[in-house]
C-alpha cells in the first residue's frame, strides 16, 4: 500500500502545480475550484493555530507599558510558508537522525574536556573579541580553583539543532545529504514548524480521502496510519520533556528551599518579541505541568541588574543576608568576589526597597530562585554591553541549569564542527559513550564511519598545508563559503566575497585574521519546483484598489490589509534536526531527536533565513 500512495502523491504535487502554470480542466483528479479551497482551508488552519510572527518588535521598554491599564501590542502576520509538502527519502532522514544523536556524546565529551576546547580556540579568541569575552568567562568559571565551579559534576543540557542539505555528489541524484553545522544556542521555529507539518498532513489526508484510488472503508485506517507516520514532527513534547527533566533534576539537587518550590522558575531570555507565537507554546504547555516560565528580553534583565535585582544567594548565607548585602554592596562581576549560588530574581516594585526592614517576609513572597535559564537571545556581539556581559557572567557561576552553557556554546562554534574532520580528533571524542564508557573497537568504526558519511569538507584557511585548496578556492569561488564564529543567519560570505576574503592568505601580518573562519566546500541540492506563500503589506492604493476595481466591491474596510503571493520557485532546502540532551555528572539523563525544520528557499538564494524573509517553513512526505 506505500508504493501506491507514494505514486499517488507525485500526481497530486504535479496537479497542485498546475493549478499555478496551466488552464484549468488539465488535471485527473483535482479542479481548480476543489484546489482553491484547499488553499483557502490552509491559510485559515495556519490562522486558527497561531502561526504569526509580529510585524515589529518594540525595543523600546517605557513603551510597552502604555499606563497601569493598557500594554503595547504589536500586530502579528501569516509567517511565509510553502503550500506542499516536499518528499525526503527515509533512509536520509534516518542517517541525519542517527547522526544528530551521536553529537551528544562527542559535544559532551569535548566539553568536559575543557582545556582542549579553550586551546583549540585560541586563535579565534586572538582574532575575534566576542569569543575571547566567553572564552574569558569559561576561564574564570570553570578553571579557576577557587571559587569556580566543575564542569564535569554540572547538569549539561543543550536544545540544540543539527542542519543538513542534499548533495548531488557524484551521482547527480542526491544520493548524499551533508551537515551545515549544528546550532547548540537559541534553535528556533519548532513550533511554527509543527504547525506547517500538521496542516500539511490535514491537506494531504483529506485529498487521498477524496480521490485516492484504494480509498475504501476497509483501507481507510491503514492508509491514514501511513500517512500520518510520514508527517511526526514532535518538536513540543521533546522541548517541554528536556526543561521538565531539567528542572526536576536541579530541584532534586538543590539545597534545601528557604523560599518554597512555588518560587523555583524557569526563564527564557529574548532579544526581542517578533517570535513569541512560537516561544509561548512551549510556556503554556510548562504551565500545564506546573512549571512556571517567565520571559525577559535583554533590556528587561539589564534593567534588572542594574537595580540589584538579579543576584547570587551564596551557600553560606540566607536569603535575608543576601538581601542586607546587596542593599549595602555592588552587585557586580568584576569586582572578583562572585562565587557560585543560587540565581535569584527579585521581582517587587521599586518604591519597596526603602522599607524592607519592616516587611522583609512580604518582600520575599517576589524574589523567585531560577532552576533553569533558556537562552534565545546572547548569542551575537549586538546583544551585548558591558552591563550584560557582567550579568551574563553571573549567571555562569549561578546554580541554574544554563541551556546552554558557554562551554557548550562554544562547542557550536564552526571550528570545533570543522575539527572534527579529523580523524585522530574524532576518533578521541567519540569513543566514550554516553555513560562516559569505553565503546569497543568495532563500535567506534561503526560510528565514524557513519556520522563521516555527512561531513563536507571543511578547512581553517589561515593554515599552510590548505595552500591547495585556497588556491583552487581562490579561482573557484562559487563553490565554496566562509563562515565566521558567529550564529544567527546572514554571517556568511559567498562568490567574490570568498575571494576578496582568501586574498588575505597572501599577505603575512594579516593571514592569521583568516583562522576566524572556516572554509567549507559549497553544497549544491538537485532543485525542485516549490510554491511559496509570503505575507505582503498592502494599502489601499494599490492591491486592494486594483481588487476592488475588477470585483466590484470594497472588501476590506481597513486602510491597511495583508496579502498573501504564491509564487512558483525553483527551489532548495536545509533539513533541520532538533536535539535535547541533558548530561548530570557523568551520566547521560536525555538524548532524544524531536522535531524538524524545513526551511525552503529559491535556488538562487545564498542565506536561509526564515525570520528575515528569505526562506519558508515546509514539510516532508517520507518516502
Amino acid at each position: 500500500m506505500e508504493k501506491e500512495i507514494n505514486d499517488f502523491y507525485e500526481i497530486i504535487q504535479k496537479e497542485i502545480t498546475n493549478y499555478f502554470l496551466v488552464p484549468k480542466g488539465k488535471n485527473e483528479y483535482l479542479s481548480h475550484e476543489r484546489i482553491n479551497i484547499l488553499i483557502q482551508d490552509i491559510v485559515t488552519s495556519l490562522n486558527c493555530n497561531g502561526y504569526y510572527i509580529h510585524t515589529k518588535p518594540i525595543n523600546n521598554e517605557k513603551k510597552r507599558i502604555i499606563n497601569d491599564n493598557a500594554i503595547l501590542s504589536c500586530p502579528p502576520k501569516l509567517f511565509s510558508f510553502i503550500l506542499f509538502p516536499q518528499k525526503l527519502n527515509k533512509d536520509l532522514l534516518n542517517l541525519c537522525k542517527k547522526c544528530t544523536l551521536l553529537f551528544s556524546e562527542i559535544f559532551d565529551n569535548i566539553v568536559c574536556d575543557l582545556p582542549f576546547l579553550l586551546r583549540v580556540l585560541e586563535n579565534v579568541k586572538g582574532n575575534d573579541e566576542f569569543s575571547k569575552k566567553i572564552i574569558d568567562i569559561c576561564e574564570r568559571v570553570y578553571l579557576s580553583k577557587e571559587n569556580g565551579r566543575d564542569i564535569n559534576n554540572e547538569i549539561r543540557c543543550i536544545i540544540g539543532r543539527s542542519d543538513y542539505m542534499k548533495h548531488d555528489g557524484n551521482m547527480g541524484n542526491d544520493s548524499e545529504i551533508k551537515q551545515i553545522e549544528y546550532n547548540t544556542i537559541s534553535v528556533a521555529f519548532g513550533n511554527l514548524s509543527s504547525i506547517v507539518f500538521e496542516a500539511h498532513k490535514n491537506m494531504i489526508k483529506e485529498i487521498y480521502k477524496e480521490y485516492f484510488p484504494c480509498m475504501n472503508e476497509q483501507s481507510k485506517e491503514e492508509i491514514f496510519e501511513i500517512l500520518d507516520k510520514k508527517f511526526d514532527n514532535n518538536f513540543l513534547e521533546g522541548i517541554v520533556t528536556c526543561i521538565e527533566k531539567a528542572h526536576n533534576i536541579y530541584i532534586e539537587n538543590a539545597s534545601k528551599f528557604e523560599n518554597g518550590k512555588n518560587k523555583v522558575i524557569t526563564i527564557s531570555i529574548l532579544y526581542d518579541d517578533i517570535n513569541n507565537f512560537d516561544r509561548y507554546k512551549t510556556k503554556d504547555e510548562l504551565s500545564k505541568l506546573g512549571i512556571s516560565q517567565r520571559y525577559f528580553t535583554i533590556k528587561q534583565l539589564e534593567n534588572l541588574f542594574e537595580k540589584k535585582k538579579i543576584f547570587l544567594n551564596y551557600t553560606d548565607e540566607t536569603l535575608n543576608e543576601s538581601i542586607n548585602r546587596l542593599m549595602n554592596n555592588a552587585n557586580k562581576c568584576n569586582e572578583r568576589k562572585i562565587r557560585p549560588g543560587k540565581l535569584m530574581i527579585n521581582l517587587n516594585d521599586d518604591n519597596v526597597n526603602s522599607d524592607i526592614g519592616n516587611i522583609i517576609e512580604q518582600y520575599k513572597k517576589n524574589i523567585f530562585e531560577v532552576s533553569v535559564i533558556y537562552f534565545r537571545a546572547l548569542y551575537a556581539p549586538s546583544h551585548y554591553n558591558e552591563i550584560m556581559w557582567e550579568l551574563r557572567e553571573m549567571m555562569e557561576f549561578s546554580d541554574a541549569v544554563k541551556i546552554p552553557s558557554l562551554p557548550y556554546q562554544l562547542v557550536g562554534l564552526k571550528k570545533i564542527q570543522m575539527l572534527l574532520l579529523d580523524d585522530e580528533i574524532l576518533r578521541k571524542y567519540i569513543s566514550i559513550d554516553l555513560n562516559k564508557n569505553k565503546k569497543s573497537e568495532e563500535q567506534i568504526l561503526n560510528d565514524m564511519k557513519m556520522i563521516k558519511k555527512t561531513f563536507a569538507l571543511q578547512i581553517d584557511p589561515s593554515l599552510n598545508k590548505h595552500s591547495d585548496i585556497i588556491s583552487y578556492a581562490i579561482k573557484n569561488e562559487d563553490k565554496f563559503i566562509l563562515k565566521p564564529q558567529r550564529e544567527g543567519g546572514q554571517n556568511n560570505l559567498y562568490g567574490n566575497d570568498v575571494k576578496e576574503k582568501l586574498m588575505l592568505y597572501y599577505k603575512p601580518e594579516e593571514k592569521n585574521k583568516l583562522s576566524f573562519y572556516v572554509l567549507m566546500e559549497k553544497l549544491f541540492p538537485s532543485p525542485f519546483p516549490a510554491i511559496h506563500c509570503k505575507i505582503k503589506e498592502a494599502n489601499k492604493n494599490d492591491e486592494q484598489k486594483n481588487y476592488e476595481q475588477k470585483n466590484g466591491s470594497n472588501y476590506c474596510d481597513k486602510e491597511d490589509t495583508q496579502f498573501i503571493e504564491f509564487s512558483l520557485e525553483q527551489s532548495i532546502s536545509e533539513f533541520g534536526f532538533f536535539h535535547n540532551i541533558i548530561f548530570f555528572k557523568d551520566k547521560n539523563i536525555l538524548n532524544e531527536q524531536k522535531g524538524y525544520l524545513v526551511r525552503t528557499k529559491n535556488v538562487n538564494e545564498n542565506e536561509g533565513g526564515a525570520i528575515c524573509g528569505i526562506s519558508s517553513l515546509d514539510s516532508v512526505f517520507l518516502v
